[in-house]
């Protein structure tokens, strides 16, 4: 199970910057520091259609490596939330890309799978965010589980910051998103190479 977990949460991290990299690239123009990942998967967007199974696989796989967590991590109602909540962020992703954007994400008499690709989006991300500190607390108290504390002091404060620069009146929104991606993603690698250690040794 440990291997499984482990390799849910790599596989998915990995599909998410494959189809982030590629799908820029493929697409004309595009500004990673000034556009949305989403607007890669867009309605319309020539690389839509497949950067949105992207996103389907990767919130999948992920939602699926936080679930294991709670089985694989010592019993506790604090943790159960923090995974909860994780996996919340995974299912995010996962309708994010069910329910496309309209093209350049744009907001001007927006589609009900727009809407709801923004509400979907957004909370997994507020979700993902609490997860991170709900899990670094409860990890505090345990002497296997201080490390985890640091790393998502340091992880879960970018990412909270971050959040609140993704909106269309900042320039640099499409960097926000980064910075809260790739935050997310350190903690999860974090969190996974915990899950490799040996029974007993995660907290």
């Amino acid at each position: 199970m440990r291997t499984i977990a482990f390799a849910c949460a790599i596989l998915s991290l990995l599909i998410l910057a494959g189809a982030a990299i590629a799908g820029g690239l493929a697409y004309p123009g595009y500004d990673h520091l000034r556009q949305y990942i989403s607007e890669l998967g867009a309605t319309g967007a020539d690389t839509g259609q497949a950067v949105s199974l992207a996103f389907m696989a990767s919130g999948a796989l992920l939602a699926a490596f936080w679930l294991m967590c709670a089985g694989l991590f010592p019993k506790s109602p604090l943790l159960f939330i923090g995974f909860g909540l994780s996996a919340l962020n995974g299912l995010g992703l996962f309708f994010g890309g069910v329910f496309r954007c309209d093209f350049q994400c744009s907001m001007e008499s927006p589609s009900k799978a727009a809407m709801l690709h923004e509400l979907l989006g957004g909370l997994g991300y507020l979700a993902g965010i609490v997860g991170v500190f709900v899990i670094g607390l409860a990890m505090r108290s345990r002497p296997a589980g201080r490390g985890l504390f640091t790393v998502a002091l340091w992880c879960g404060v970018p990412a909270a910051l971050a959040i609140w620069l993704i909106d269309p009146t900042f320039e640099f929104d499409g960097a926000a998103q980064r910075v809260l991606e790739f935050a997310l993603a350190v903690w999860t690698v974090a969190v996974a190479l915990s899950v490799r250690r040996p029974a007993g040794a995660v907290g």
